[in-house]
């Protein structure tokens, strides 16, 4: 098949170093696609038929969500698939219904053995045999609101014997009023009525302190929670090898090893690395070898370093960059005391950071009981990082980097950050209660 290009005669590479992109070998996830699979097969009377699937950047979140959508498709579900990474969710989702209803039209009632089937739940998201007769949604009107229309659509599945997915991904970064919105919607239609409307949403580990911290997000906070699991190697090595070989080509068995050290614990970065080598060893023509595999992980890290890490570095607080520089600083494993003496804050905030950035994947526990940083967060980046925001507390800049010793006898203070409204807690440090700033709330 020619492409738009007369380019000659291309070999194809299997590996997808996009995001969202689905791998051609989804490794590492089976038991998460497991759970949610059986979860939306039993239908609204499960916790997992609404879903969190949460995690760092490159960990694989958006192609669970395309895994699932995928599956659903496949035994006859109506796909919704939106995104909230900026305003106009709930018209994204208006939009979505009516893309719906003009995709189903021809959806009608699910016979089996010539009796209808409403609502059956049987394993594995499948329906069993059946045969679609033609028959038009019912009349879906324009002006009714969202709440209507999403559950007219789940009534509508519901009587042909079959369910309404909605995923929304990029979460994290909802309009903060749309998805309370969104949420009281979907607490009513499929907790409260029990119609087939399945919800799973993806976003970045941070939302457990953000959104899922919001006490009017009830509906989400009890959605269940999946955490995208860290690859090990031995994942790293069958989906390294059965891409390759999957797509005609070899790798050599030291190779091998050395792509799957090189990929670390995120499928994003293990993309990255086949990609690479494949690239560079002329595959499949020629195995992959050890150069390739060496080159491939120089160029990886620059690709992850700009696309991921850099990015994840600017989602944070100034709190959590100065204990992510602390630790690079004392060599990439540190005790909290340690940090402690490096980081100008109390000891409430540093605690909250800590346990922020190990959910968030920015930090991890070592088995000596220290901190060490990830794969996300490369110690020579966040050095450089420091290093150029630490040149704005030199000009006078209150929100820049403030990583030094404290100073003996310096008086102590909570001084943690609140991202809603932009400043520091001016209480002192232990104190009772929330924070507070000199900056009016909202």
């Amino acid at each position: 098949m020619s492409g738009l290009l007369d380019v000659g005669e291309v070999s194809t590479n299997p590996f997808s170093p996009d995001f969202g992109q689905p791998p051609q070998a989804l490794v590492g996830r089976e038991e998460l696609l497991s759970s949610l699979r059986t979860g939306l097969n039993t239908g609204p009377s499960d916790p997992r038929f609404t879903s969190l699937v949460t995690g760092p950047r490159g960990s694989g979140k958006t192609v669970i969500l395309t895994e699932i959508e995928n599956i659903a498709a496949a035994s006859g579900w109506i796909i919704m698939s939106v995104d909230a990474g900026t305003d106009g969710l709930l018209d994204r989702i208006t939009t979505s219904i009516a893309q719906a209803k003009d995709s189903h039209e021809g959806t009608g009632q699910l016979s089996i053995g010539g009796r209808t089937n409403r609502a059956q739940w049987v394993g594995a998201i499948r329906l069993g045999p059946f045969e679609w007769h033609q028959q038009a949604f019912e009349p879906l009107r324009v002006e009714w609101d969202l709440r209507r229309q999403l559950t007219a659509l789940a009534e509508h599945a519901r009587d042909h014997g079959t369910a309404v997915l909605l995923t929304v991904d990029e979460i994290h970064s909802g309009d903060r009023d749309e998805l309370r919105r969104l949420a009281g919607d979907l607490q009513h239609i499929t907790k409260r009525a029990q119609l087939p409307l399945a919800f799973l949403g993806a976003g970045l580990s941070q939302v457990e302190f953000s959104l899922l911290a919001d006490k009017k997000m009830t509906f989400l906070q009890r959605c269940e929670r999946f955490a995208m699991p860290p690859l090990n190697l031995a994942d790293a090595m069958r989906g390294l090898r059965q891409t390759v070989n999957g797509a005609g080509g070899s790798i050599e068995d030291d190779a091998l090893r050395a792509a799957a050290q090189a990929s670390g614990t995120l499928p994003y970065r293990l993309q990255l690395v086949g990609h690479n080598a494949w690239t560079i060893a002329g595959a499949p023509h020629q195995p992959i070898d050890m150069f390739a595999v060496s080159e491939a992980g120089l160029i990886a890290t620059q690709q992850m370093t700009e696309r991921l890490s850099i990015p994840a570095w600017h989602d944070l607080g100034a709190t959590e960059q100065s204990v992510l520089a602390a630790v690079a600083q004392l060599g990439d494993d540190a005790s909290g005391a340690q940090i402690a003496q490096q980081v100008d804050v109390g000891t409430r905030a540093l605690a909250h950071a800590a346990e922020r950035l190990i959910a968030s994947g920015y930090l991890r526990n070592t088995a000596d009981g220290l901190m060490a940083l990830t794969d996300l967060m490369p110690t020579g980046l966040v050095q450089r990082m420091a290093k150029s925001q630490s040149r704005f507390l030199a000009a006078g800049r209150t929100d820049s980097l403030r990583v030094r010793v404290r100073a003996s006898g310096s008086p102590g203070g909570c001084n943690a950050y609140m991202p809603r409204v932009k400043a520091y807690c001016v209480l002192p440090d232990n104190h009772a209660g929330g924070c507070r700033s000199r900056k009016r709330q909202r």
